[in-house]
């Protein structure tokens, strides 16, 4: 009978502390994060999922909106968009700074797992963050590919492909 109980007794206590510690992890994790960072305040009036797109697609255009909001919280702020924050600068002392002092640290792209999984562990130009690679890969690209020159040598390449699209999209209504 103490067999029994104690094998029942464990899967309890398990349910119990599982959450607990999750919890705790979990606030232990968010404290050190906030104490760590200095961060620029957050615009209020983010909603969950989508957070102040809401404001950005009124019917005010979005720098106007912006604009009221640098009333509201200062030259420097972070608002939500859908997940991501982004930093908002009305100042432009503050915006020379950041495109000048700290501009690579605001040049880089963040690392996310996509960009590793789908950009080749971030080696397409697309994902790559700044650095010597970018700078080589984006000298490749514009001479190589995007330069006038190329273009003019691929031309019949897109026009087949506009014309083989054009084709396929009259067939399948002939089909309907």
């Amino acid at each position: 009978m103490d067999y029994f109980h104690s094998v029942t007794a464990i899967p309890t206590v398990a349910i119990i502390a599982f959450p607990l510690l999750l919890l705790f992890s979990f606030l232990w994790i968010s404290r050190r994060n906030t104490n760590s960072k200095k961060t620029a305040p957050e615009a209020g009036g983010a909603w969950p999922i989508i957070g102040h797109l809401r404001l950005l697609g009124g019917p005010q255009p979005p720098h106007v909106s912006l604009a009221n909001m640098a009333d509201k919280y200062g030259r420097m702020f972070t608002i939500k968009l859908v997940v991501h924050r982004a930093l908002v600068v009305s100042d432009w002392e503050i915006a020379k700074a950041c495109l000048t002092t700290n501009d690579k640290s605001f040049a880089s792209r963040p690392k996310l797992a996509n960009s590793e999984l789908l950009g080749y562990n971030r080696a397409m130009f697309g994902f790559a963050p700044y650095g010597a690679y970018w700078r080589q890969m984006r000298k490749i690209a514009t001479i190589e590919l995007l330069s006038n020159h190329r273009l003019e040598l691929l031309k019949h390449v897109r026009e087949s492909e506009v014309k083989t699209s054009l084709q396929q999209l009259d067939g399948s209504k002939k089909l309907l």
